[in-house]
């Protein structure tokens, strides 16, 4: 699915990062989600690397890459990431998130101000606006938020009895349709789920999202980045269901723009010629500004 790309297992600080990278231009961070790794980006990277050098990397404990850090704030994640690119080359680039790796960029948008040259956040709010709009309707649609999170060997004991037929199913829960997900890609986020030290970093992650993430993004509440920023999401999911994303996400980037996809939460996997169109329409202004001012 990545031909042309190379493979880089990156040193950081608590473990290693795993990437595909490829292209030449300005650089591009692509970050993944929940429960599946850079492959989610196989129709997506491709395209971009015909105008920029695009890395698409595993987060934290996900896919292949690897820690012996029990710290899964999505601020580690961040710092992680940041140490994967400048390893590589690349000081000050832009970043593309969905769902966690979503989550991630906004964090590293705030703590690397200097390092982020623009931000698109793929189908999610503002983790914050999550759990406090957290009722009834919600918990039927994000029951994994609550049960990754509890302790003491639950979930991954549960999800290890059948690691595949978890990933299917929480990908078709999630999703909101039918998603054709490309065989490959379904592969890798099986294979992934096989190996319990992923999904343990599944597990710490959102455990981290339930305490100190929260504390972390309430310092940040108030606080504005005057960056460019880009909001995907699907209108048959649950994201755009009730609030509107770019009213939530104009607290945190005044600049944002952004549009519902016919589609799912899934959008680079369901509607990736419409992300592409809609990511290189972001990406080269961006790209451009950043150029002009060093």
């Amino acid at each position: 699915m990545f031909d042309g790309f190379s493979s880089h297992d990156v040193p950081v600080a608590g473990g290693t990062v795993h990437a595909r990278a490829a292209g030449d231009g300005p650089p591009v961070l692509l970050l993944h989600g929940f429960p599946q790794t850079h492959a989610m980006w196989h129709a997506v990277a491709p395209v971009l690397a015909r105008e920029f050098t695009v890395v698409a990397a595993d987060l934290r404990g996900y896919g292949r890459s690897r820690t012996d850090d029990e710290d899964f704030t999505f601020r580690a994640m961040a710092a992680g990431q940041l140490e994967l690119m400048r390893a590589l080359g690349h000081d000050r680039f832009h970043v593309v998130g969905h769902d966690r790796g979503a989550r991630t960029a906004h964090r590293m948008a705030f703590d690397a101000p200097g390092a982020v040259l623009s931000v698109a956040l793929l189908d999610i709010l503002p983790t914050l606006e999550v759990w406090r709009s957290m009722d009834a309707w919600l918990v039927q649609r994000y029951h994994h938020w609550a049960f990754l999170a509890q302790g003491g060997g639950l979930p991954q004991t549960l999800i290890g009895h059948d690691p595949g037929f978890y990933v299917r199913w929480t990908l078709q829960g999630i999703s909101g349709t039918s998603v054709p997900f490309h065989p490959e890609a379904l592969a890798a986020y099986e294979e992934a789920a096989r190996d319990p030290a992923v999904v343990d970093a599944w597990c710490r992650d959102y455990r981290a999202a339930a305490g100190p993430d929260l504390e972390i993004d309430r310092a940040d509440e108030e606080a504005r980045l005057d960056l460019p920023a880009l909001v995907l999401w699907g209108s048959l999911g649950t994201v755009g269901a009730r609030e509107d994303p770019l009213e939530l996400w104009r607290r945190h980037f005044p600049r944002v723009t952004g549009r519902a996809l016919e589609a799912g939460h899934f959008l680079a996997e369901e509607r990736p010629e419409e992300v592409c169109a809609a990511l290189l329409a972001h990406l080269r202004p961006a790209a451009g500004r950043a150029g002009r001012h060093g």
